[in-house]
């Protein structure tokens, strides 16, 4: 699925991120993101599948196109558990993968 500027506007909106983390956690230039957003910019499939790892590892869902509507996109977590997950950011920072075996 092709990361659209619309989608990746809404998908960074779902995940409560701005621009500026969203530069920090993809590598892709703050500037960049918001070109493309605004649709002054193309990304090649790079930086667009950059973007999108960076979405989904924030809990947003790329919904494909069906038979019942359009592109979409969701949160893969219940209310509840993005109410746990914020509450453990505030503990130290995000969740992320943890190093230990």
């Amino acid at each position: 699925m092709t990361l659209t500027p619309e989608l990746c506007h809404a998908a960074r909106i779902l995940a409560h991120i701005d621009r500026e983390a969203l530069a920090h956690e993809s590598g892709i230039p703050e500037d960049k993101i918001a070109e493309f957003e605004n649709g002054t910019a193309d990304f090649g499939a790079t930086s667009q599948d950059k973007l999108k790892g960076t979405l989904e590892a924030l809990g947003v869902m790329f919904l494909p196109e069906e038979n019942e509507g359009g592109i979409g996109i969701r949160l893969k977590f219940t209310e509840s558990e993005t109410r746990r997950i914020l509450n453990w950011e505030g503990e130290g920072g995000r969740v992320d993968q943890d190093d230990v075996v």
